[in-house]
């Protein structure tokens, strides 16, 4: 029995086990008990039919009293799924891992969720999880699962008591773990990634969480989000109140929108800038908060961890971001400065270029000092690198905007993720409102030619020829209104 990267998962909080952890955490609110005792009923696995939903994880073993009426409590719901192709993953923090997995594998378990390795072979495969700053990528197992995580969207609180939290972008505030998924993918080739968080506490069923959009946030950028609902629209579910009801439908519209492009996962990202770092112990402040807000100024990069000594540049690639205090060694080096030589841009916190290069001061209002080498250049700023919103910010106006592979205008709060397929040549733009209000009158540039492009919006089952405007030296696409998100691929 293996992990199948194919399990689209769906928390599923229910039974005595899940009642008691919550009790431990905080008073759980009135009806929550009997929510959790509904659906360890058979009959609410009905909520799933005609879903891509496929796997859903449960509270196992805690190592709590509760433990053994939590198993007895799951056996039919178990049973049930099995029938209707459903996978189970039991959650286990128990300390003995060996017993739990035993217990879940009679059960009829696919697997277990676990948050520290194993020291013996167990008799089910894990998933280890672990907080996304010290996710062991090395001991990642196929699929793996990452907590800590952003509930993506527009961050509403922008105050703390009179002073307003500002940033490099000077446009609203938005959250999203696209950078951590970019970062997995480069760290973990080959894994799958689930996210794992939860909707914010304040979410009711008048006014909901955005589940299609923490589903698109995690999708674009290669994850896949563990599925979390909460109470209140669990609840709404049971009772078939129309809101909750028509925002399910929405999150399994945007996920089967997703399942039914799996081949998009498998393009590799572009960007003109590539971030190189270790992203561990020290680095590994400065080079995620860097790439979290690079995202935010919409600049389009790709990651690469420094011990791949610097990788064959992709098409369009213009500069890359060395972020670590430690100067390469001398194959990284050399080939960095094969890249600055032949026209491209380096910036690094020191200078560990060619010996005898005299610096300039390439814009008076940068703090940097720019060595000319062979075509290009290196950039190096007059105190290192300390602040993370000063280094995104340098680097959007160090690599420019005219660099850009693709751009939006009318953007709000959209963002766009730039994909290539090398086998068909085509070009993947997936763009995402993260705002609750639809986009409109949004034009994307590409920095390529094309006559036309096939658009995809969750909830059709066919594409949409929209034809592109000259806009040298690329082209623009006019785009229907955005509601979450969509999809161009566009034929180079």
């Amino acid at each position: 029995m293996n992990l199948d990267p194919k399990w689209v998962p769906m928390k599923w909080p229910c039974g005595p086990l899940d009642f008691a952890l919550r009790s431990k955490a905080k008073a759980p609110e009135s009806g929550v008990k009997e929510t959790l005792d509904a659906w360890t009923q058979p009959a609410a696995l009905d909520l799933l039919k005609g879903t891509p939903i496929n796997c859903l994880v449960v509270e196992w073993a805690a190592g709590a009293p509760e433990d053994a009426a939590q198993q007895v409590a799951l056996k039919p719901l178990i049973e049930a799924g099995r029938v209707k192709g459903i996978s189970f993953v039991g959650r286990v923090s128990a300390k003995d891992l060996a017993a739990a997995a035993t217990s879940a594998k009679a059960a009829g378990l696919a697997a277990i969720l676990i948050t520290a390795p194993a020291k013996q072979e167990l008799e089910l495969p894990a998933i280890l999880q672990s907080a996304r700053d010290s996710v062991a990528w090395t001991a990642a197992t196929s699929i793996f699962s990452a907590s800590d995580n952003e509930w993506p969207g527009v961050k509403m609180d922008t105050m703390k008591g009179d002073t307003a939290v500002a940033g490099p972008t000077g446009v609203p505030w938005v959250n999203s773990n696209a950078w951590f998924s970019l970062l997995a993918a480069e760290l973990a080739p080959g894994k799958t990634v689930w996210l794992d968080f939860d909707p914010p506490d304040d979410a009711t069923v008048a006014h909901p969480a955005s589940y299609p959009l923490a589903i698109a946030d995690s999708e674009v950028y290669g994850s896949r989000w563990i599925l979390s609902l909460d109470d209140k629209f669990r609840v709404g579910l049971l009772k078939s109140v129309p809101q909750a009801t028509a925002m399910w439908a929405k999150a399994n519209e945007t996920l089967t929108f997703f399942t039914s492009h799996p081949q998009w996962h498998g393009y590799k990202a572009q960007g003109i800038l590539t971030v190189i770092s270790d992203f561990s112990g020290d680095n590994g402040f400065i080079s995620g908060e860097t790439m979290n807000l690079l995202n935010r100024r919409h600049i389009q990069f790709k990651v690469m961890e420094r011990s791949k000594a610097l990788q064959v540049p992709m098409p369009g690639e213009k500069a890359l971001l060395w972020l670590d205090r430690d100067a390469p060694t001398t194959e990284q080096r050399a080939k960095a400065l094969a890249f600055v030589h032949q026209g491209g841009l380096l910036i690094a916190p020191t200078y560990w270029g060619p010996a005898g290069v005299k610096p300039t001061r390439r814009d008076p209002s940068i703090a940097y000092q720019v060595y000319n080498v062979g075509q290009g250049q290196m950039a190096v700023p007059d105190e290192g690198f300390a602040d993370p919103y000063q280094v995104a910010l340098d680097t959007q106006l160090l690599v420019s905007r005219r660099n850009d592979l693709a751009r939006l205008y009318n953007p709000a709060t959209t963002n766009v993720h730039c994909s290539f397929d090398p086998v068909r040549q085509h070009r993947l733009a997936q763009i995402v409102n993260y705002s609750a209000a639809p986009a409109e009158f949004v034009t994307l540039w590409v920095n390529t030619r094309a006559r036309a492009a096939r658009f995809w919006k969750p909830g059709t089952q066919e594409s949409q020829t929209i034809k592109g405007v000259n806009a040298p030296p690329g082209t623009d696409f006019g785009l229907p209104t955005i509601a979450v998100n969509c999809g161009l691929e566009i034929e180079v």
